[in-house]
């Protein structure tokens, strides 16, 4: 690239930085006067974008002056060392030398003579060249799922948690409601599966999920504040031995002896724990348990002496590698609160999606296309006089009025109250066998029958999930059938001939159904 004096490049950074000011000042002045949520979020991104673009701009300004490798210093005593009055030997020669490179470098390479040297132009924010168009913007940001910052897409943890080792099985919903409470004791995760790398790599991911969603969805807001809250709180906690399930030093190093946590036989001297019994007893024998045996007795073994190093090394790196489970722990529980209402809306919209018909679901897929066709029309913004005007037919509250509590539909508002009618959404369907869980509409009431959480509860009362038992809903009702199913069963065995024995006149004994057909083939 053509050769670039440090002064134009200050100039040249100074005037970006004005430019930038002026197009963040035009987007600040000039919200989106609309209603639609996409609309705002973007609005919000390309703000912060520009805040971005502007601190970095002044940080590179800032390290111009700082000169820190004195080029400054250099070019302005190259500029003023020698007499301007001779033009071929003063001051103007580096001038002139310079601008000659310039002309060089254009000659050799036309293409880039088109690029202006300023990389932001006077109109930042104008059609078709702004900062980012708004389907660029929003793909790249949320997934469909995400719905723009509106709902958490936690299927890939979800799918991570119920996989490890010594989990209990729960619904997606159950988990979203409960995320601030899955780390610490009512992690529902046994300490030696919190041992494990899978653990470890499915805490990471989470956290770092729950970090960039609030980033991106909150852009305007200090989101680095809230963790370093969250690790400050984990650091004084966890000095004085408060971080809950990690209370003391032993939940950091050591497992539960005997059949602890692990469920296995731990062998003292090894520092192993072995699944059954004749494992256990086989190894007793080995050279290695018989050396590690020999070093405890004699005092190399934990617990009796910890001052070698190696013992002091590995205690500090499960100490370490324990701190950071908790700390990652700690973390999500705060992310997990702060997003305490957006997993609200997102298990309601889950159960809303479920109730859904299939047109339905067309309809509001065609309507999500329709909004972005129409931002795409408008140049993206969401804030220029074609959506503004667009948005004045549109109702300007964020919250709509809710007396009777029906279910919001894929616009955020609620249904009218003649389809939350017809669709029966009004009646309630108690089912005990899902644990009193309460259905609403005759649809999600039948659906509801071949789904995991009725197919569990039949599973835990020992009874099939047949055909036979749809629409029985008491656990009184389904062993009452499941017994009546039984008893006509035995009926039809019995109905069958296959109880009776009759002998022929040899003496050979048959059943009445086997003797009939024999007779009827003349064979006896």
């Amino acid at each position: 690239m053509a050769e670039t004096s440090v002064f134009e490049q200050a100039r040249m950074t100074h005037e970006e930085i004005e430019q930038y000011e002026d197009a963040l000042v035009d987007t600040l002045i000039n919200p989106p006067n609309s209603s639609s949520r996409r609309l705002n979020m973007h609005w919000k991104l390309v703000t912060s974008e520009l805040l971005d673009k502007l601190v970095g701009h002044n940080q590179a300004l800032s390290n111009m002056y700082a000169d820190s490798d004195h080029e400054r210093i250099t070019e302005w005593e190259s500029l003023g060392r020698q007499d301007d009055t001779n033009r071929e030997e003063g001051a103007y020669a580096e001038f002139y030398a310079r601008l000659g490179k310039i002309q060089d470098y254009y000659k050799r390479y036309p293409e880039n003579a088109v690029v202006l040297q300023t990389s932001a132009t006077p109109s930042i924010l104008a059609r078709g060249e702004d900062l980012m168009s708004d389907v660029e913007l929003m793909d790249r940001q949320f997934t469909g799922e995400e719905m723009s910052g509106r709902f958490v897409d936690l299927n890939e943890y979800y799918e991570r948690y119920i996989n490890l080792k010594g989990v209990a099985r729960i619904s997606y919903l159950e988990y979203l409601a409960r995320l601030d409470r899955m780390c610490g004791v009512d992690a529902g995760a046994p300490m030696s599966t919190k041992r494990t790398e899978a653990y470890h790599t499915y805490l990471q991911g989470l956290r770092n999920y729950l970090s960039n969603f609030l980033h991106k969805s909150r852009p305007l807001e200090d989101m680095d504040a809230l963790e370093i809250r969250a690790v400050d709180f984990f650091e004084s906690n966890w000095d004085q031995g408060k971080v809950p399930g990690w209370e003391t030093k032993e939940h950091a190093l050591y497992p539960e002896t005997s059949t602890g946590e692990q469920g296995g036989i731990w062998c003292e001297a090894c520092q192993r724990s072995y699944a059954k019994q004749t494992v256990y007893d086989a190894h007793l024998s080995s050279a290695r348990h018989l050396k590690m045996a020999e070093r405890a007795k004699n005092g190399g073994n934990r617990p009796t002496v910890r001052n070698t190093e190696d013992v002091a090394l590995k205690e500090a790196k499960q100490i370490a590698k324990a701190k950071a489970l908790a700390r990652d722990e700690v973390v999500i529980q705060a992310l997990a609160r702060e997003l305490a209402t957006v997993r609200d809306d997102t298990r309601s919209n889950i159960e809303r999606r479920a109730a859904l018909t299939d047109r339905e679901r067309q309809d509001e897929a065609d309507a999500l296309e329709a909004e972005q066709e129409e931002a795409m029309a408008t140049g993206g913004m969401g804030y220029e006089r074609a959506i503004e005007k667009a948005a004045r037919d549109r109702d300007t509250s964020e919250k709509a009025h809710n007396p009777l509590k029906l279910p919001l539909g894929w616009d955020g508002k609620p249904i009218p109250f003649w389809m939350y009618k017809v669709q029966g959404l009004s009646v309630e369907y108690p089912c005990e066998i899902c644990s009193d869980f309460v259905y609403r509409g005759r649809k999600v009431f039948e659906k509801h029958f071949q789904e995991a959480r009725h197919t569990f509860g039949m599973r835990a009362l020992g009874l099939p999930n047949t055909a036979q038992f749809r629409d029985v809903t008491r656990i009184q009702d389904a062993f009452a059938l499941y017994e009546k199913l039984k008893q006509q069963q035995k009926l039809e065995q019995t109905d069958d001939g296959d109880t009776e024995e009759i002998e022929d006149e040899h003496g050979n004994a048959y059943t009445r159904k086997t003797y009939e057909l024999l007779k009827k083939q003349g064979l006896l």
